[in-house]
């Protein structure tokens, strides 16, 4: 049987301190830790579902280094990140229980296109199509 969520669980407090210390550290995007915000990032295109304790959303690489930066300080250690694009892994590579960063709100522009020698040059969220 595939476990699906039937409760809001509450936020852990070292969740809550990770993100007051990243607001703290200049980080300009969005974060989110409300249920219903919760809820939308706990399914991708796979079966599986995994309510993460929030969602992270960098505007930019600029936004994306502090985040890495405080998780491996002592009192961050012990959370999970996991990167998210758009969402379309079929075997729940997108789910967390942790901290989801979403990278396709933002960090979603192609920066440059190279068709004679065939490559394109991306921001982590954009979406293949």
């Amino acid at each position: 049987m595939i476990p699906q969520i039937s409760h809001a669980p509450g936020l852990a407090q070292p969740v809550l301190n990770f993100l007051d210390a990243l607001k703290q550290r200049g980080f300009t995007g969005n974060t989110a830790t409300s249920y219903a915000d919760r809820l939308t990032m706990s399914t991708d295109n796979s079966i599986y579902q995994l309510l993460p304790d929030a969602v992270v959303f960098p505007r930019s690489t600029a936004d994306v280094a502090p985040l890495t930066q405080l998780s491996v300080q002592e009192p961050y250690r012990a959370l999970t990140f996991t990167p998210r694009g758009g969402g379309t892994s079929t075997n729940g590579q997108a789910l967390n229980q942790g901290i989801v960063v979403d990278m396709s709100r933002y960090m979603n522009r192609i920066l440059e296109i190279n068709p004679e020698e065939g490559w394109v040059r991306v921001e982590a969220g954009v979406i293949k199509d």
